[in-house]
């Protein structure tokens, strides 16, 4: 602090030295003053009269009555100026010491009302101790969202303000609370194409990736309101895919294909999606051609895909029934739970093999190929939920490079509290 309160010295100090000599300064001994100024105009005005005098342009009388007056002219000039003069002195000095105690008093309390005081011995400390921006910007969000939440509680036929809650909630992750605020806005306005397939959306999330019934249903309704819905078709194929219904996910992905502007990322996701979804049914694939990819090649040999073979541990074979269901993941090592591509399967396929790869992805901007490094898991549902509960069984394996991972092995061997 030593060293902070010092360099704040040393800048008060520049600053005054900028302001008072101002103040001070008397008027320079070869300058012009302001009498000396009227005398000369006098002298030089006394000098044309008797010029004209000696021409006999004027008389005598006329040349005193003038004299007269310049004289007296100059005498009142002279006399006004010399208290202005002096007034001004006085008050340059008083607000010169007024300034010297006021500036420094004033910085002081200017930082200590909107400054920092710590923030030399944070940065002393180094970057551990300095708070992170993005805490910060976080902790902001997390004020705003509750404030909107509040004001819902207050205005439930705001449909903006429920549309924009679940919004803000779903970005944040919260997607219990997104789909609350998203039945709350339904009740509003139950036909919106966007809050049915938004709706969808987080309740995909809700249940860590499994495509309901419910889901499904809530689709057809926003493709019936407005039938060329991007998300809502995207979303239903993969519903369909999931379903085994790969002629209908072709179907509505080849749409949302058609509708994207040239060169859109999304692209290459949705075709490989296609291709998985054509390869089901026995059918051709196309090449998919990326930027950093001059000469395609089918996704079959370059996308990025994870062999997992999934079995259940001897001690838990007791513990689960053939009709539990499996759900067998990948998620980024870090980053959002969310999974990159999920499969399901019952207690009774164990021992399994599955193939994880984009077509199995809930998002397009969150795909197994974007990531180089994933967990792979699998965990046995007693409730037949995605989301983790007490008495289930699970297993996981991490890191596992998504790009030269030969086939996982996988053992489900641990039960959840």
């Amino acid at each position: 602090m030593t060293v902070f309160w010092s360099l704040a010295v040393l800048l008060v100090l520049v600053a005054l030295i900028f302001i008072l000599p101002p103040l001070f300064r008397r008027p320079r001994a070869g300058g012009v003053r302001n009498d000396e100024l009227n005398v000369q105009v006098i002298r030089d005005q006394l000098t044309e009269l008797r010029a004209d005098l000696e021409s006999g342009r004027l008389d005598q009388a006329a040349y005193e009555a003038a004299r007269h007056d310049l004289q007296r002219e100059l005498l009142d000039d002279v006399d006004a100026a010399a208290p202005a003069e002096s007034k001004s002195g006085r008050e340059g000095r008083w607000l010169a010491g007024l300034l010297v105690v006021v500036l420094p008093l004033f910085a002081v309390l200017i930082y200590r009302q909107i400054g920092t005081p710590d923030i030399m011995p944070r940065l002393a400390a180094g970057p551990a101790a300095m708070p992170a921006a993005g805490a910060d910007r976080q902790h902001n969000l997390e004020t705003m969202v509750a404030k909107l939440a509040a004001r819902m509680q207050q205005q439930p036929d705001n449909l903006e303000g429920w549309t924009l809650l679940g919004r803000s909630y779903a970005s944040m992750n919260r997607f219990q609370d997104a789909v609350q605020a998203y039945q709350h806005a339904l009740q509003l306005d139950g036909k919106n194409p966007d809050l049915l397939s938004s709706y969808a959306d987080v309740l995909i999330m809700v249940h860590d990736g499994e495509f309901t019934d419910q889901v499904g249903d809530l689709l057809n309704q926003a493709l019936k309101a407005d039938p060329h819905h991007l998300k809502a078709l995207w979303l239903r194929g993969h519903w369909r895919f999931r379903h085994s219904n790969y002629r209908g996910a072709i179907d509505d992905w080849q749409i949302v294909m058609t509708a994207l502007p040239p060169g859109d990322e999304n692209a290459v996701t949705i075709q490989r999606q296609i291709n998985a979804a054509k390869a089901r049914l026995g059918e051709p694939v196309e090449a998919v051609a990326t930027a950093t990819r001059p000469k395609p090649s089918p996704p079959a040999a370059q996308g990025t895909a994870i062999q997992v073979k999934v079995s259940l541990a001897p001690a838990l074979r007791d513990k689960a029934a053939s009709g539990d269901t499996v759900f067998i993941f990948a998620r980024a090592v870090q980053g959002p739970r969310m999974p990159l591509a999920i499969v399901r399967k019952r207690v009774a396929d164990l021992p399994v093999s599955v193939t994880l790869d984009d077509s199995l992805a809930m998002s397009p901007a969150m795909v197994l190929s974007k990531f180089d490094q994933v967990v792979v898991g699998a965990r046995i549902s007693k409730t037949g939920q995605a989301m983790p509960s007490s008495g289930d069984m699970q297993g996981l394996v991490s890191p596992v490079d998504t790009h030269n991972s030969g086939e996982i092995q996988l053992t489900i061997d641990t039960q959840v509290p």
